[in-house]
């Protein structure tokens, strides 16, 4: 799928090529310093023509979010990632659960045959979709401990990751979770079925075991209009 099937209405696709890039850099997803692809394999990637990226990046130039030397490529420039208020809220545990939502799991058909050695521990990647109702509800890219993967991958590939590990007596000891308001990427917003650069919610988690040990980790994108949150202020 290419940007140009998924563009909005009466909006210019360089101004779409554009606002995904100057999203990822003022996120600071694309760091200070960091060599953009040639116009050619972006105009691949968005499925436009050389001439469109060029438009956007004369636009994220004229912004000051890049810089571009003849014969040296196209860099991101050192530009102010805004701070993000940080509210703390303590939930139970059998919040991560999902609740009593009948979740679907979709796996993607992206292959990862190489673990990912992270600190001396393997982890297994997995990019996976949960449906409600049929529905896109969740775009996930998680990273599973690799040993505890071995134990069941029929079921981790097809349940949801906490659960399984529920089923299969696996403690879980602690998590954390951060969210933030951002904008559907191509690939978000074909998975999701969404305008490309309408909000999404991007939800990192990272689990651990009773022991500390990290036992997942991974990012989590919802569209804008699937959650809620609810903060109860004690006196």
């Amino acid at each position: 799928m290419s940007l140009q099937t998924m563009r909005r209405a009466n909006v210019p696709l360089h101004v779409e090529v554009a606002s995904l890039l100057r999203s990822r850099i003022l996120s600071g997803d694309l760091k200070s310093g960091e060599r953009l692809p040639s116009l050619t394999e972006l105009a691949k990637v968005f499925g436009v023509t050389s001439l469109t990226v060029r438009q956007a990046m004369n636009t994220l130039d004229e912004e000051g979010l890049i810089t571009r030397g003849s014969g040296r490529g196209t860099f991101v420039r050192d530009v102010e990632i805004k701070p993000r208020r940080v509210f703390s809220v303590k939930s139970d545990l059998s919040q991560l659960m999902g609740g009593d939502m009948p979740l679907e799991v979709v796996l993607s058909t992206d292959a990862f045959e190489d673990d990912v050695i992270i600190d001396g521990t393997a982890f297994k990647r997995l990019k996976r979709r949960h449906q409600l109702g049929g529905q896109p509800f969740c775009m996930l890219d998680v990273h599973l401990r690799k040993d505890i993967y071995d134990i069941a991958p029929e079921r981790f590939d097809k349940e949801l990751i906490v659960l399984a590990l529920q089923d299969l007596d696996i403690a879980v000891g602690s998590a954390t979770q951060t969210v933030a308001l951002a904008s559907a990427d191509l690939e978000t917003a074909e998975g999701l079925q969404v305008d490309v650069n309408s909000p999404v919610f991007k939800v990192v988690r990272e689990v651990k075991d009773d022991t500390d040990r990290v036992i997942y980790f991974g990012d989590l994108i919802y569209p804008g209009d699937a959650l809620e949150f609810r903060i109860d202020f004690l006196g």
